[in-house]
């Protein structure tokens, strides 16, 4: 009989608290057959509280150090989500597989069983298609000087699987990309979740769909879910994003809700609130609100293009 193939998971987070820990005791709970770690990013100061024996801490400095180009927009480690992943593969070289999910994931089904099937299949890479087409793309602007737009992909990574091989070829990529970054022969830099699809399929790597492994009609960028709230998540096999109910209500009232959503009693933004008691977020709506309409007059004054602010701050909550 075949051995499973040896696989980290890596649960990426940079903060622990008890919403953390309650995410992770899930995760460990359909990690069997895994290595499980913990990749916390401590790039604005340490951070405690972590009972685990496999933690990969790093900071922003660490990684740079390893030849990578600071460069992207917003977070360094938002937009370059892939940079920690070659700093685990340095330090952990033998393993075959490495499946990477952020706190707010949250997986119904046995990850091992993910990974096997992948094994099998020879799959070297697992993310998701979804969100707007290509042309459409809002960081499509970072892609067109490595790539041509017709070979341009973006997929979501907040789980994804890759073999080891696929990992040493986009860090040797990202490397070549910075050393054209430094020189100034490469001006726009690949946003993560378009340059590893990008990357992976014009290497000649056997990429897959998430969906391809499971039910994904509850995982996008966004809207949240409400930590233990079965609504719309049951029977669900990979959830994101997963919120306890303090960043629900913060990501309910950042991203990507127009005027028209704040003012229409039937929208989803609205719907989502009502799982919550009106007065655990009636002063954030109203704080919200006004913002939201202060922002929007601003931005068109501005002339930016909408969403432009959030998809800067994406990822930071």
């Amino acid at each position: 009989m075949t051995p499973p193939p040896r696989t980290a998971v890596l649960f990426r987070t940079h903060f622990w608290d008890d919403f953390a820990r309650r995410q992770f005791d899930r995760l460990l709970a359909r990690a069997e057959g895994t290595d499980v770690f913990v990749l916390v990013d401590e790039t604005n100061g340490p951070v405690a509280g972590i009972e685990h024996d496999r933690v990969l801490r790093v900071t922003e400095a660490g990684l740079l150090q390893m030849g990578f180009a600071r460069a992207g927009e917003g977070s360094l480690l938002w937009f370059n989500g892939d940079y920690p992943l070659y700093r685990f593969l340095q330090l952990h070289p033998d393993y075959d597989y490495v499946l990477q999910l952020e706190y707010d994931v949250q997986v119904g089904q046995p990850l091992i069983e993910l990974v096997q099937r992948a094994s099998a299949e020879r799959v070297d890479y697992v993310g998701l298609t979804k969100g707007e087409p290509v042309p459409e793309w809002f960081w499509l602007d970072s892609m067109v000087q490595a790539y041509a737009v017709s070979d341009v992909r973006h997929q979501l990574i907040c789980l994804s699987l890759f073999s080891a091989a696929a990992l040493h070829h986009l860090w040797q990529v990202r490397l070549e990309h910075a050393s054209a970054w430094r020189a100034g022969t490469l001006t726009a830099w690949p946003f993560c979740e378009g340059f590893i699809p990008t990357q992976l399929a014009a290497g000649g790597y056997t990429c897959r769909e998430l969906s391809d492994f499971g039910s994904t009609n509850a995982y996008d960028h966004w809207p949240p879910f409400l930590e233990g709230d079965p609504a719309g998540v049951a029977g669900e096999d990979f959830v994101h994003p997963v919120l306890d109910e303090k960043r629900f209500v913060a990501s309910m009232h950042k991203y990507h809700v127009g005027l028209g959503g704040f003012l229409n009693p039937a929208s989803q933004f609205h719907r989502k609130l009502r799982r919550l008691p009106p007065r655990r977020y009636a002063s954030v709506l109203l704080s919200s609100f006004a913002q939201k309409a202060r922002r929007t007059l601003s931005d068109a004054a501005r002339g930016l293009r909408p969403g432009a602010q959030q998809a800067l701050t994406a990822g930071k909550g």
